[in-house]
Order: C-alpha cells, then structure tokens, then sequence
C-alpha cells in the first residue's frame, strides 16, 4: 500500500494534458476555419459583456436573472446595430465628397497646401521648388485614392464569409448567455475524475479573471470614447460624439478603438478640412492611443489582473500577429491562464516528478 501511495504522489496530474488537448484543438479549429472559429470565440466573448449590465438589471426586483438576460442582450444588440448603421453612411457620403473634391480640375493643389498652417507649409515647403511640393502632394493624393479603391477591392470578396461569421457571432452570443448554467453544471464531465475538483475549480477562477477583465476592458473603451469625443469636438471634426461612442463600442476589442475610429475620421477630415484637418484628427487619434497603451492598460488591467504592463503589451502585439483580431481579445486572458496553469499544474509537475 506504501509503495502504491508513493507511485501515486509522482504521477503528473492528468488534467495538466487535458487542458493542453484542449488548447491544441482550439489553435487547429482556428487555423483551419479562422472566419467560423473567430466568429465563436468573439460570440462567446460578447455573451459575457452581455451579462455584465444583465447582473446589474437582475438587482431590481421582480426582474429574474433570464429576464434581466433578454433585456441586456437587446440592449447590448441595439448599441451594435446604431454603431454599424450610423458608420456605413457616414464613411459612404464623406468619402464620395472626398473623392469627388480630390478628382475635381477646380481644386488646385496649391489650395490644399494653403490649408496647412503656416509652420507645416514653410517645413514642406523648405528648400523645395513649388513644383517639387506639388508633385509630393499629388502623390500623396494618388496614394490615398489608390488605397481606398484597393481597401474596397479587398472587403467586397470578403462579405460572403463575413455575413456567415456575423450570423454565427449573434446566435453565439445570444445561446451561449442562457446556457450558462447547463454549463457550469456539467463542467465536472471534462475532467477526469482523479482530480475533478481541482480542475473545476480551476476553471471557475479562470472564469472569474475573464470577469475581471471584461470589466476593466468597458472602463478603458469608455474612457478611450470620452477621449476621442471630446478631441474631435475641440477639433471642429463633424460628428464627434458619434467618433467618440464609436470608439468606446469598438475599444471593446482591446486598441481597435482607435484603429476602427480612423477610418470615419480621416474622411470626415480631408473632406471638410482638407490636410489640416487631418493633422487635427491624427494629433486626437494618437493622443488617444498612447494614452490607452502607457495609461489606461497598464494601471487598470495590469493590477487588476495582476500582470507587467510591459508583458501586456508584449502579449498583444504576440498574439495579435498570430491570431489576429481574437489575438489581440484574447491576449490578456491567455496571459492570466498560462500565468495560472503554469502555477498549478506545471510547477506542481516538477514538485512530483
């Protein structure tokens, strides 16, 4: 019996493989349906920013916790649907003037380039012929035109697979919210039963830090909305509360904020200011940026989810470029779980063996 205990007490714990098979079959899903397998992951990520104003809801009373689900979910939904049908018009109408303005034979590149602050035009201008600026600036015009057109170009072979993810994130985010307790009460299933507690329990403080981590993520994008609001207002740019929410809905995905903000902005900028309205609008964005990844990431998610602020960083950009968009979601919670699992079962691993 002795001998037995013994063997027993070095044996690897067999979940630390178990979590292992699971993460590996997640990374193949991924690499080989990434538009289905995206669409999943960001549902499910939805599903859980659905039940934190739903928590809230479930506090008033006679407002059960599947009622207070159905009332988040619109809610949650209803933002969504005002964002994208608010964005399409705007980038439409603003980007058909623009273009419009930049192929018109009545604007002249000189009067673009008289648009520009004084300092601006006298630092392109310096030591440069006019027709050396004017070949720069309509360069830089031609570039700008052909990247529209190539953006286009690539989006529009894209909707098919991007109508399907769509489907699948919204049935994704709207199932996986009821089902919540069908999951927690057959979580033990999964794991073996040698150390079936210990596994659960270990999943269910992961769940809690994903918790924490949504949470703190709608305190950064709120704050990263009020930022570019108020910025853009300050800077005359048409629309500035739209940019603003726009920003706080789309900085739920960590960054991407800014990134998606851009796109309206640039076009609400060169076609109602011209250049200088564009420096405006990069001076907000950038503001708004280092702001997010000196500041706000670092103080509210790093000691939230006790990390590095530099590991952090270092996480999102790593991911990001291996995984994308859910990369750079999932970045600060894959951190925490390799942070946690290492900790508990791989360090426990060295100890028995």
């Amino acid at each position: 019996m002795k001998k037995r205990k013994v063997m027993t007490e070095k044996n690897t714990d067999p979940a630390l493989w178990i979590f292992i098979l699971y993460l590996a079959l997640v990374v193949i899903m991924y690499r080989l349906s990434p538009t289905i397998t995206g669409a999943l992951i960001l549902g499910l990520y939805l599903s859980m920013i659905i039940m934190v104003p739903a928590r809230l809801i479930a506090k008033i009373k006679f407002i059960g916790e599947r009622v207070s689900l159905i009332i988040s979910s619109i809610l949650v939904f209803a933002v969504l649907v005002v964002t994208v049908y608010q964005i399409f018009p705007i980038v439409y109408d603003e980007a058909s003037k623009l273009f419009s303005t930049l192929s018109s034979t009545d604007i002249s590149i000189e009067e673009l380039l008289a648009q520009l602050p004084v300092f601006l035009r006298d630092i392109i201008g310096s030591g440069k012929s006019n027709d050396a600026v004017t070949e720069q600036l309509s360069n830089l015009i031609s570039t700008f035109t052909s990247y529209g057109m190539n953006l286009m170009n690539s989006i529009l072979p894209m909707i098919p697979n991007m109508l399907t993810a769509i489907v699948i994130f919204i049935i994704t985010a709207t199932y996986i919210s009821t089902l919540k307790p069908v999951f927690r009460d057959n979580l033990w299933r999964f794991f073996p039963a040698s150390t079936r507690n210990k596994s659960t329990g270990f999943v269910r403080e992961y769940y809690n830090s994903i918790k924490t981590f949504i949470s703190g993520q709608l305190i950064i994008a709120f704050i990263v909305g009020l930022i570019v609001g108020i910025g853009m207002t300050i800077a005359g740019i048409p629309y500035a509360v739209f940019l603003g929410f726009l920003a706080g809905v789309t900085n739920l995905i960590p960054f991407f904020g800014v990134i998606i903000t851009s796109v309206p902005a640039i076009f609400l900028a060169l076609a109602n200011y011209g250049l200088f309205g564009l420096i405006r609008v990069g001076i907000v964005l950038i503001i708004a940026n280092q702001l997010e990844s000196w500041v706000l990431s670092p103080k509210i998610q790093g000691d939230r989810m006790e990390l590095n602020w530099f590991v952090i960083l270092l996480g999102i950009l790593l991911f990001g470029s291996l995984f994308g968009i859910v990369g750079v979601l999932f970045a600060v919670p894959i951190m925490v779980f390799i942070k946690e699992f290492w900790k508990q079962y791989v360090q426990d691993a060295f100890r028995r063996n």
